[in-house]
């Protein structure tokens, strides 16, 4: 069988069981990552703060409308997402606040809003920074 090394026997160590433990871990400790996972929904960041705080001074929903599509845009991991309703009701929104607070959030250029009859809207969230450069760019000229 073996007719490359035919004293392969000879190698093999008798008595002797392999180990299951590694020889790092010798002592049995139990090595974990230093955070463990996260139970429960959470808002996925980074989250940019001169974005929220933007959307902190509208007035009416507006903070639980931005904050609500920023849960959604971090479950979905796209910045373009559908607002439905239910998603709305888990921040205690209602249809018409919500349509309220997507025009206070869209005149603040914070997102950018697709309506269509009869179907929920597509929100894009917009980049504050890069409104900030492009509007002190056109200051400068």
């Amino acid at each position: 069988m073996n007719e490359q090394f035919p004293d392969i026997e000879r190698l093999r160590l008798t008595g002797c069981r392999p180990t299951t433990q590694s020889p790092v871990n010798s002592t049995r400790i139990k090595i974990s990552s230093p955070a463990g996972k996260v139970q429960g929904e959470f808002l996925k960041g980074p989250i940019r703060l001169d974005w929220l705080g933007r959307a902190a001074g509208l007035p009416g929903k507006s903070l639980a409308v931005a904050i609500a599509i920023m849960f959604e845009v971090g479950r979905r991991r796209s910045q373009q997402i559908k607002l439905t309703t239910a998603i709305l009701d888990r921040f205690h929104v209602g249809r018409k606040a919500k349509y309220q607070a997507l025009k206070q959030l869209e005149g603040a250029n914070l997102v950018s809003v697709v309506r269509r009859p009869r179907k929920n809207p597509l929100v894009t969230v917009l980049s504050v920074s890069d409104q900030q450069s492009s509007s002190s760019s056109l200051k400068k000229e």
